[in-house]
């Protein structure tokens, strides 16, 4: 489950799941919906990334995915992750196309990726 949270000029996300991982998948979601989605065939990409913790690795995922959206064109569609300790693995599933331009950065204000209440919670602010 994902919800937006308006800010000036800036969108804040709100993510909850089950797990690590479906907070990754669910933030890859937020994203595609913002992003819009590709049209051609499916790229898959590998998935490899650390960060200095929970919190900076979701910020670091989603700067994998902006960057793929501006440099290479490829709008994510799904994504199969595994999360050890701060680094994610997996397999990210693309498509190429021109996307929307509204996120511009994803910024480290009141970012958030810990259990809460048996339940695994996000918060990241993106800069649109």
């Amino acid at each position: 489950m994902h919800r937006f949270v308006d800010h000036t000029a800036e969108l804040e996300l709100e993510l909850e799941a089950e797990s690590p991982e479906g907070v990754l998948r669910d933030a890859l979601e937020a994203f595609a919906e913002l992003a819009g989605s590709g049209t051609g065939d499916v790229v898959e990409r590998e998935i490899d990334l650390e960060a200095t913790d929970l919190p900076a690795l979701l910020a670091t995922w989603l700067d994998e995915l902006l960057f793929l959206a501006d440099a290479e064109g490829l709008l994510p569609e799904s994504a199969e992750l595994t999360v050890s300790g701060s680094r994610v693995t997996g397999r990210v599933r693309l498509r190429p196309g021109d996307g929307r331009p509204l996120v511009k950065a994803v910024t480290l204000h009141r970012l958030r990726f810990r259990p809460e209440d048996g339940v695994w919670r996000g918060r990241v602010v993106l800069d649109v």
